[in-house]
């Protein structure tokens, strides 16, 4: 019997998917590295350049509640960790007319997902932008999480 991923995984799937296919304002992908987070970073900030720029996708454990007639609505949240490192120092967060800095990436990111839905197959609300949180902040790397959440108002128990 084929094993099959569950929702979240499929959903950080069709996140990376879509930020893998984000490209600038001149045809160029936005992107070296668009993945589904598997701990690609696990030597820390020095494994920046081997990324960059990067965006790696993760299921966020969020809130649950129940609705009226007590279905679970299992609030989805996912995270979407940008980064980017320059050779000169501020590029990297603010960029300049010849580099993307995470700036420019940051609202290219939020225009792609924002009220976007994961396609047929997926019971749930369109994706919205719900904050972030900066993660790191040198001269010449920068990367900050992205959150985005969606209900998806589950009536099979």
């Amino acid at each position: 019997m084929a094993k099959v991923k569950g929702m979240t995984a499929k959903i950080e799937d069709w996140l990376a998917g879509l930020l893998a296919a984000l490209t600038d304002a001149d045809g160029d992908a936005v992107f070296k590295t668009a993945e589904a987070w598997s701990h690609q970073l696990e030597s820390g900030v020095e494994s920046f350049s081997q990324f960059d720029p990067f965006a790696f996708v993760s299921h966020w454990p969020g809130d649950a509640a129940r609705e009226g007639d007590y279905d679970l609505n299992d609030r989805l949240r996912y995270s979407v960790l940008i980064g980017v490192e320059s050779k000169s120092a501020g590029i990297a967060r603010r960029g300049d007319d010849n580099h993307l800095g995470a700036s420019r990436i940051r609202d290219l990111v939020i225009a792609a997902i924002e009220g976007q839905h994961p396609g047929s197959g997926f019971t749930c609300d369109d994706f919205y932008y719900s904050g972030e949180t900066e993660l790191v902040d040198s001269p010449k790397r920068y990367a900050t999480e992205l959150h985005f959440e969606a209900n998806w108002l589950r009536t099979d128990g």
